[in-house]
């Protein structure tokens, strides 16, 4: 994978209180280890696109946790953006991952807010890096991903083995939803499969605007009046 996240430090009595104790959750030159890029549009390019990243979300903050509203690596095309943790026991770390404080209870949850995507359908892709925990039968460290309640389509980019941790791992999934409906604003929504799971990288590529079709009337006006044309040629030839 080309980078290793660094040891854990301090007393390890279980992968709650390693990750509490912090650790190295994003690569230190702001790298994924797997990329991602839109197929239909250029990144940070095509006018009417958005792009938002965070690869760290220091510094360390306690619970609860602000909204988010900067991200740190990226904002391209004009968006708005508001990042918030929904349980109110999550914290930043010094690590710069969002866990949840404590070796118990249900992992962290997840409402981003977008704004200004008003306009027409749009397609929609979010890449969530996550380390930690790993349920291996949903094979998700977070689930149940939703946009203005709409669930995504869930596709994994890298999963492998963290430092410090039995069942520890490093993974990195592409979130896609294709042609939303104009909306004035998206609503994200995800969480954690549990407390060990902490968040560590996120970035957003929304789409310019799909070009809107013509009505088939329009078609069939088109063809018609082609016809139309092409008698009237027809008759003065025959004259």
């Amino acid at each position: 994978m080309n980078r290793m996240k660094s040891t854990f430090t301090g007393c390890m009595l279980g992968l709650g209180l390693v990750l509490t104790a912090g650790q190295s959750a994003y690569a230190a030159a702001g790298v994924w280890d797997n990329t991602f890029t839109p197929s239909s549009w250029t990144r940070q390019s095509t006018p009417g696109s958005l792009y938002a990243e965070w690869n760290t979300f220091g510094p360390q903050t306690p619970a609860p946790l602000p909204a988010l509203t900067n991200p740190d690596v990226a904002n391209f095309g004009g968006g708005s953006y508001s990042l918030l943790e929904t349980t109110g026991a999550g914290s930043i770390f010094s690590s710069g991952n969002i866990s949840r404080s404590g070796a118990s209870g249900p992992g962290t949850a997840f409402e981003w807010t977008v704004g200004n995507v008003a306009g027409g359908p749009r397609d929609v892709y979010m890449r969530i890096g996550s380390l930690g925990a790993f349920d291996t039968t949903l094979n998700q460290s977070f689930t149940n991903f939703t946009l203005n309640g709409v669930t995504g389509t869930y596709q994994e980019l890298f999963n492998g083995p963290a430092t410090g941790g039995a069942g520890s791992r490093e993974v990195e999934a592409l979130i896609s939803w294709l042609n939303v409906p104009d909306a004035s604003s998206f609503l994200l929504t995800w969480n954690a499969i549990g407390v060990n799971a902490s968040l560590d990288q996120l970035s957003l590529d929304v789409g310019p605007l799909a070009p809107v079709p013509l009505p088939a009337a329009v078609y069939l006006m088109a063809s018609g009046l082609m016809g139309i044309a092409a008698m009237a040629r027809r008759q003065q030839r025959a004259v």
